[in-house]
């Protein structure tokens, strides 16, 4: 389509005589040939601007940067992300619709209730009691167990697992391989007066209850409670490779990115945003809009929003003093070590005079 077209969907004003130009798909900066339009939304990639060969480019609007020395446009919008998010659909094969119907390898018990338009993939398996809203899809070897409850529009892709009476709200997506409602970690270990150690588990006889619009990502396991529910908040995103453990409590738009686990009652207050690997504690109360960066260990309350870093995470500000301690010590022990020379040296010649 022509630049023109493809502006009066995703928005912005190309500078240049540029609305005629030819678009045929869409590349990263790196990528990109004649024809293809791309973004740049982090300065990091500021240089490969110059060097791009896009016949567009989606900047921000007040970017002073020079146009691609190939000749393309540059196209100024509020967020060079977003617009180039609604310029991909019209490049790309459109994402694959499963159509209504149970699959003929599926087991489906006679108490459970299906709405309407629900496909149910091969090998999938719904029990007793449970209940699927109208127009969810179960990709192959869904496991939707006894009394669980999934609300309208929710799409499971394989191997998701959602355990006995747990519950998922409206348009909730969850990918492969992850599991709603397994049994937290819970044990009571006693020690004999011979020594001898005797290990009980601790019965779980909790749920799990997702929130309207999250969207869960692959191999994440999110434990039933130890009583009472494991609750994730409307709106929330959770990235693959996540664990949240029982009776854990997330407010709404909270943000997990990978490897991230959270033990036990901890709970987030809202727009909590978790980067990778961070771990916290169990039993914490985390406030709203409170931001910890990657790697952080989190051993404690931090009930204002702001950003923390470090293990223990603290204040941002204070992570990064205290990460230049160790290097004004080694100064501090440099300069002592000339001082030191100096005065053996003064030392020296005071004596031989």
């Amino acid at each position: 389509m022509k630049l023109s077209e493809l502006l009066a969907v995703a928005g912005g004003r190309a500078d240049g005589p540029a609305a005629d130009a030819e678009i045929t798909g869409v590349a990263s900066l790196h990528d990109a040939l004649p024809g293809d339009v791309s973004f740049l939304a982090n300065p990091k990639y500021a240089k490969q601007l110059a060097s791009t060969k896009a016949s567009a480019v989606f900047v921000a609007e007040d970017c002073g940067l020079p146009p691609p020395a190939a000749g393309g446009a540059l196209v100024r919008v509020p967020s060079p992300g977003l617009a180039f998010a609604k310029a991909v659909p019209l490049f790309t094969r459109p994402p694959v619709v499963r159509a209504p119907g149970v699959h003929p390898s599926a087991v489906v018990d006679p108490s459970a209730r299906l709405g309407r338009d629900v496909h149910v993939g091969p090998l999938c398996w719904i029990g007793p009691g449970a209940v699927v809203g109208d127009r969810c899809v179960l990709e192959a070897h869904v496991a939707v167990a006894d009394e669980a409850v999934l609300g309208e529009d929710c799409h499971l892709y394989p191997m998701v697992s959602v355990r006995e009476r747990c519950r998922l709200g409206k348009r909730v997506t969850v990918h492969n391989g992850t599991v709603i409602g397994s049994d937290g970690f819970g044990y009571d270990t006693k020690i004999g007066a011979d020594g001898s150690i005797a290990v009980e588990k601790i019965p779980q006889l909790g749920i799990v209850e997702v929130g309207d619009d999250v969207e869960i990502g692959a191999n994440v396991a999110i434990d039933r409670a130890r009583f009472g529910a494991t609750s994730i908040g409307h709106h929330t995103k959770i990235d693959n490779l996540v664990q949240i453990a029982h009776n854990v409590r997330t407010g709404p738009y909270c943000g997990i990115v990978s490897q991230v686990g959270i033990a036990g009652s901890t709970h987030l207050g809202a727009g909590v945003m978790l980067w990778g690997q961070v771990g916290l504690a169990g039993h914490l109360e985390i406030g709203d809009r409170v931001e910890v960066l990657a790697q952080s260990g989190v051993a404690g309350d931090l009930p204002a929003p702001g950003l923390y870093f470090g293990s223990p995470a603290v204040p941002k500000r204070e992570a990064l003093r205290q990460m230049h301690v160790p290097r004004a010590v080694d100064n501090l022990k440099a300069e002592v070590a000339a001082l030191r020379a100096r005065l053996a040296a003064l030392e020296a010649a005071t004596a031989g005079a």
